[in-house]
């Protein structure tokens, strides 16, 4: 093989930059290949990348693709490159109370092979001893009836020694063939019990070990793809279940398998099963994610014809759900959620649920509270439980039967130092805030409010205030009428305005009252410093679009780099959002990131890679999503996006673009002067023909803004 040139293409600030690298070898032998594996990788970088990056943090990799693309050989690569630690040998012991499921144990790399070997020459020296034993024992089988002939025919006669000879000879024979049938018996009852077997050999290996299994059929290993996660519901039950977007699933699901009818899957074994794989963001339901009830995305569907029998199950709310018998429903249990199979729910088992119209309860703020003041609520609710039961009760009885001091009921019998989670609570009740429903007319305002903590606003860690810091005095104002206008609180209560900053250009609004702080914490919203927090976008706001763009919105309006014109006038500088933090938050940066990249590119927006860099400060980082800075795109940005709490990047983002589409108009009128076609000059100037209509026909450069 030789080759004597080639060329690579480079791509800058969405540039293309075309840069030829002379390459010249006489043959494959002058070609360096890297010693290790992940460098012998050839056509899959990106695959690359996040396996050198899943190496260095020790974490899961998940591999799917067709055969023959390369997905042994990555997993290869990654166990050579996790980070070099004491191996183990994992070992497998017959066990003789349950042969179907083997004891497993380690031990140190190498010793493996030593019990191994141990256990053998054990078992070896055992054979051994049996069969010493055994030729001795045969020997005396042969011999002892020739010594019974001899001694006894001078004693007894001929006759008597002879019947002696055979009861000698059979009783040995006899005798003999029962040991060797022992011995059979015992060889196969030690190799049973003694023998292991190595799962993971590590003996002299310095890299972790790599084992490629291999399921029987597809899908034997993560589970057949035609199955559902779900098990059954009836076709009535389905029907009345919600989705995220307050539309009937059944209803939903019909429509998108006519939607997708051409991928739909059938099974030839079972008549009338059909299964269908969703694209991302069609489907989402409420579901239980970590202790808590939220949205959460349905990635296949399927249905099918059902005759055997039925479960109905009914809430308290009188609320009916009908599933097959072995569907797992989530109950509580001791606090915790766990899943049980509905055939074995009995009467009176609470099952977790949410009505789907509510986002927070009284429930919810309590948790934001401390456990001895949770706690205190838990006695509370008890008091006035048993007071309904036993009106006639005073509080001494109460006390009594609840094991707490007079003194305690005696003030909630007068109806005084209800617990100060109750009291928060019942302040938000008054303000039409709780139960908060997802029909609440502020909802969109309190995600406003919530996604500027998330930027230049937060809580403090003390929860002596909420705030929003800005070079924009109007803007800091529109924070605090937003939280004036959601809690119903007159002009300037509970806040201040704080004038900050060495030329006095800075700007802080702040509002002291810990019923709005705890209101925003149960909605999901940061404490304290943001930088050495994990960041988790609150799942509430997925169950509207204009509760998205809200959230959105006011992020960005805090982390939005908006770029200027390059003085070469070619193109902008960086456009990106960043946020910072510790090395120790990096995936949880990635992952935050990750989701306003998905709604951004869900809203028209194409953006660039994640870039990490260190900041000055130490031992924080700066996480950066680079957009492109295309005419489309800059356009699309300013239209569809919103721009929160900051008047002055609204501004100088529409500057920029009109700037930015004046230069496009001016080269590509100069192109066409010098005789270029229009697909040469849209090609040189990098624009599409919709970039282009709006470059000539938009006289006025005053393109539609966005809503505040």
């Amino acid at each position: 093989m030789k080759n004597t040139k080639s060329s690579n293409k480079t791509f800058l600030n969405n540039h293309s930059i075309h840069i030829e690298m002379p390459l010249k070898f006489k043959s494959t032998a002058d070609i360096k290949v890297s010693k290790k594996i992940i460098g012998q990788v050839i056509g899959q970088e990106d695959a690359v990348n996040i396996i050198t990056k899943a190496g260095l943090q020790r974490r899961h990799v998940l591999l799917i693709g067709d055969p023959g693309t390369g997905k042994s050989m990555l997993g290869l690569a990654l166990a050579e490159l996790l980070p070099k630690e004491k191996l183990v040998d994992t070992l497998s012991f017959p066990n003789p109370n349950d042969e179907n499921a083997p004891l497993v144990r380690t031990v140190p790399a190498g010793k493996g092979r030593e019990l191994v070997a141990k256990s053998r020459i054990e078992g070896a020296g055992i054979f051994k001893n049996q069969t010493i034993l055994m030729f001795i024992l045969v020997i005396l089988a042969m011999f002892a009836p020739w010594w019974a002939l001899n001694h006894y025919k001078e004693e007894l006669g001929i006759t008597a020694a002879t019947i002696m000879f055979a009861a000698f000879f059979l009783g040995g024979m006899i005798f003999l063939g029962a040991f060797v049938i022992f011995l059979n018996l015992g060889k196969r009852t030690n190799i049973k019990i003694s023998s292991p077997r190595i799962i993971v050999d590590n003996f002299k290996k310095s890299t972790a070990p790599f084992n490629d299994a291999t399921g029987a059929h597809a899908g034997a290993l993560l589970g057949d793809v035609l199955h559902d996660p779900f098990q059954t519901f009836s076709y009535t039950s389905i029907r009345k279940c919600i989705s995220k977007d307050g539309e009937l699933v059944g209803k939903k699901v019909e429509h998108l398998f006519n939607k997708f009818e051409d991928r739909i899957e059938k099974r030839k074994e079972k008549e009338g099963y059909e299964a269908i794989h969703l694209p991302k963001n069609e489907l989402f339901v409420l579901g239980e994610t970590n202790g808590s009830v939220s949205p959460v995305e349905v990635l296949s569907s399927n249905r099918y014809d059902y005759n055997d029998k039925m479960i109905k199950l009914t809430t308290s709310e009188n609320k009916e759900l009908i599933v097959t018998p072995e569907h797992k429903i989530a109950v509580w249990k001791n606090n915790k959620i766990v899943y049980v199979q509905a055939k074995d729910i009995s009467e009176g088992t609470e099952v977790v649920s949410k009505s789907e119209e509510i986002i927070i309860d009284e429930q919810d703020i309590i948790n934001t509270y401390d456990e001895r003041q949770q706690e205190q609520c838990q006695l509370y609710y008890q008091y006035l439980k048993i007071k309904k039961q036993n009106p006639s009760w005073g509080y001494k009885r109460i006390a009594k039967s609840m094991g707490q001091p007079m003194g305690k009921t005696r003030w909630w019998h007068a109806k005084k130092h209800i617990p100060v989670p109750i009291q928060t609570a019942n302040w938000l009740k008054d303000n039409g805030l709780l139960p908060l429903k997802i029909n609440n007319p502020n909802l969109p305002l309190i995600s406003k409010v919530i996604g500027a903590t998330f930027g230049d606003g937060g809580t403090f860690e003390n929860l002596n205030g909420i705030f929003l810091s800005s070079s924009e005095i109007e803007a800091v104002k529109e924070f605090g009428n937003d939280i004036e206008k959601i809690f119903n609180l007159d002009k300037d209560e509970n806040s201040r305005m704080i004038e900050g900053g060495e030329y006095g250009h800075s700007w802080c609004y702040q509002n002291t009252n810990r019923n709005i702080i705890r209101f925003f914490l149960a909605l999901g919203a940061p404490k304290g410093n943001k930088s050495k927090l994990n960041l988790k976008i609150p799942q509430w706001i997925y169950l509207k679009d204009q509760l998205q763009h809200q959230f959105f919105g006011s992020f960005l309006g805090g982390e939005v780099g908006i770029p200027k014109v390059h003085v070469n006038k070619f193109y902008l500088n960086t456009f990106d959002v960043a946020i910072t933090g510790t090395k120790q938050l990096e995936q949880n940066r990635y992952e935050f990131i990750s989701e306003l990249k998905q709604f951004l590119f869900k809203n028209g927006i194409n953006t660039g890679s994640i870039i990490k860099r260190k900041t000055k400060t130490d031992g924080t980082y700066l996480y950066r999503l680079l957009i492109s800075t295309q005419v489309d795109n800059l356009i699309r940005f300013i239209r569809n996006m919103k721009i929160n709490y900051c008047y002055y990047k609204k501004e100088k983002l529409i500057n920029t673009i009109n700037e930015f589409m004046r230069t496009k108009k001016s080269r590509y009128k100069e192109l066409l002067n010098k005789g270029y076609g229009a697909e040469k000059c849209m090609k040189l100037l990098q624009l599409t023909p919709n970039s282009l209509y709006e470059i000539l026909n938009n006289k006025q450069f005053n393109l539609i803004k966005a809503e505040a």
